[in-house]
């Protein structure tokens, strides 16, 4: 089951039960049951990103948050290298 997931809406997110600006994220393993799933049998659900709100303990999944790219920090290209002087 292949359900789409609204995108990780950031560190500070909005309940859309409450309006609280302040959640929890754990992440989900695919398979495994949410904080309100039954606990019984592997969940039907991928893997994600649950959000429960600190105020009324709604919770919501989203999407994982993909990772940013870096370059290696010892790369030639990497911009930390740029303005060092040339070595002898």
């Amino acid at each position: 089951m292949a359900d789409t997931l609204p995108p990780f809406s950031g560190d500070t997110t909005t309940c859309p039960k409450c309006s609280h600006t302040e959640a929890r994220t754990c992440h989900r393993a695919a398979g495994e049951p949410g904080s309100g799933d039954p606990t019984f049998g592997r969940s039907p659900k991928g893997e994600r990103l649950e959000r429960q709100c600190w105020r009324c303990d709604y919770a919501w999944d989203e999407a994982l948050n993909p990772p940013v790219e870096e370059q290696e920090p010892d790369s030639a290209e990497s911009p930390y290298f740029a303005n060092l002087p040339d070595q002898p």
